[in-house]
């Protein structure tokens, strides 16, 4: 996005005027919900989380993955083995995304069609 653009000024005017949309920023994506919820429940690897989400392609996952770890929600621990391994883990900050995300999804509860 170009930086002089009225779709940048409003972004960074939105961004910089309610901590909420900061917070919205950082979990938007359509995968970074499900990429925490797996990783917390112990599907850590890429090779892993790709098995569990089987439609998303690995560039996504990856461009994902990195920007969870850029904004602080896991951490990449790379193991040095043949070949080498890496796991992903919630920091502290991820962690304390979970009950939010819980909430969010009985928040959204569908509610039943009329009749």
């Amino acid at each position: 996005m170009k930086k002089e653009t009225s779709n940048s000024l409003n972004k960074a005017f939105l961004l910089d005027s309610c901590r909420i949309n900061g917070a919205l920023n950082i979990i938007s994506g359509r995968w970074k919900a499900l990429i925490i919820i797996h990783i917390s429940e112990g599907t850590n690897r890429f090779s892993l989380l790709k098995n569990a989400l089987p439609t998303i392609s690995d560039q996504t996952l990856g461009k994902q993955l990195k920007e969870l770890e850029k904004d602080t929600l896991i951490t990449k621990e790379i193991i040095a083995e043949v070949p080498v391994r890496v796991n992903y883990h919630l920091t502290k900050k991820g962690t304390s995304l979970l009950p939010i995300l819980v909430d969010l999804s009985e928040w959204h509860e569908p509610t039943p069609a009329k009749k």
